[in-house]
């Protein structure tokens, strides 16, 4: 079973203590990575003093042909359920679960048959807590799929908590009557930056003893500052109180699909592409393109490690080797988010405990900007026009952000 208990509730997010299989895991967001990027992770030197604890994410894509193969063929439901049960036992997280991504051809939700397979599949495969799958139905037809759940949990004599998945703020307020007996919180999309969503959060979830996980947050530029910064991710958990994040993952097809048009690309398209991928700063969470980092600080003369001491960035410089090849550079700033991510909550949740949330949140340019023109009301001001700081080749840096000037991160 799991459990959640709220440690400290403060105006811009809370702390709490999450109980999951055999991990006692300290929020807020604490990074949930993918499967692949987790044992990624702990392959770099230095990386499995990130991966401690925690709770590991299997993603599963279906798609409605995928139902119906599963539904009319045993044998393609008795492979899937080997390939998942043989993935989940080579993640060395002892907190697992499983999410299931629907592509928009699963209209309506799923039937009860299908629902159950897919809740036989995350018991059997050891899940920690068993997600209730979302696909694009009702709220009135996610409702049935909950009962159909509960049912089956009492039938099968499931001792694992269910979860709860809420796409819009009527999900939320649907499956808040719930809660009780589920058990295992509440899972939101975060595909899409869902203020309503996020803002019900706060108000039904936020006071309670219930565990909050952020599903597919995906790594978003707002418009609050032309689209150039972030919150991190981890930082919605100052909008609702969100305990622990997932970022989104993309299907096997998808990705074999990328790495094919980037193997067709050559010469100056090909270096585009590269240029054209953004970098997550920790020094003020602003989001430059690799191609403005190049420009802005002399190529290949300065390493990533400037703005990121995690093992990936302390090893590549800007331009040079980190700009090689796509699928390189690709799986190097996952990975390179993923430990920023996890290092930035442990920064986060240090200081909501010392009541310090206001000074850290501050001290993250873009972040705090986008929190203030969200209604939030951080103390201090906006220091977009101080002074801008030179960097270490005497330079001045800047971009141009919403009619003001704010500096690059600073080398």
């Amino acid at each position: 079973m799991a459990s959640f208990v709220v440690k400290v509730d403060d105006t811009n997010g809370r702390h709490g203590v999450l109980d999951i299989g055999r991990e006692r895991i300290s929020t807020p967001p604490l990074y949930v990575p993918s499967d692949d990027i987790w044992q990624a992770m702990r392959d770099i030197p230095g990386g499995s003093a990130y991966c401690r604890s925690g709770v590991c994410e299997y993603d599963i894509w279906i798609r409605h042909p995928d139902i119906e193969r599963i539904r009319l063929h045993p044998e393609e439901r008795e492979l899937l359920e080997r390939e998942v049960r043989e993935r989940m036992s080579r993640v060395r997280s002892s907190a697992k679960m499983i999410h299931f991504n629907f592509f928009s051809d699963v209209m309506g939700g799923l039937d009860k048959e299908s629902l159950i397979r897919l809740l036989c599949l995350q018991y059997q495969a050891g899940a920690d807590v068993i997600e209730i799958p979302h696909g694009f139905c009702s709220v009135q037809a996610y409702e049935r799929m909950v009962r159909y759940a509960l049912e089956w949990q009492h039938d099968f004599r499931c001792d694992t908590s269910l979860m709860g998945i809420a796409h819009s703020a009527a999900d939320l307020t649907m499956l808040n009557r719930y809660l009780p007996q589920l058990g295992g919180g509440v899972g939101i999309d975060c595909r899409r930056f869902n203020k309503p969503l996020l803002y019900q959060v706060r108000k039904l979830l936020k006071p309670q003893d219930v565990w909050v996980h952020a599903f597919s947050a995906p790594p978003l530029r707002y418009r609050e500052v032309d689209n150039q910064g972030t919150l991190g991710g981890m930082l919605i958990n100052w909008f609702g109180g969100v305990d622990t994040v997932s970022t989104i993952t993309q299907g096997d097809p998808v990705r074999e699909y990328f790495t094919y048009l980037f193997s067709r690309m050559e010469g100056q398209e090909k270096t585009e592409c590269l240029k054209q991928m953004r970098y997550f700063a920790p020094t003020d969470y602003s989001t430059p393109t690799f191609g403005d980092l190049e420009v802005s600080y002399g190529g290949d003369s300065h390493r990533l490690s400037s703005f990121c001491d995690c093992p990936v960035c302390r090893n590549l410089t800007i331009g040079g080797d980190a700009m090689e090849n796509l699928p390189d550079l690709y799986l190097n700033n996952q990975l390179h988010r993923a430990f920023a991510y996890y290092r930035e909550s442990q920064k986060c949740r240090h200081a909501l405990i010392n009541n310090e949330t206001d000074r850290f949140l501050a001290g993250k340019l873009y972040a705090a900007e986008i929190i203030r023109r969200s209604g939030g009301t951080l103390a201090g001001r906006w220091p977009g026009n101080a002074p801008v700081r030179k960097v270490g080749d005497g330079k001045v840096h800047v971009s141009r952000i919403a009619r003001r000037d704010y500096p690059l991160p600073v080398l």
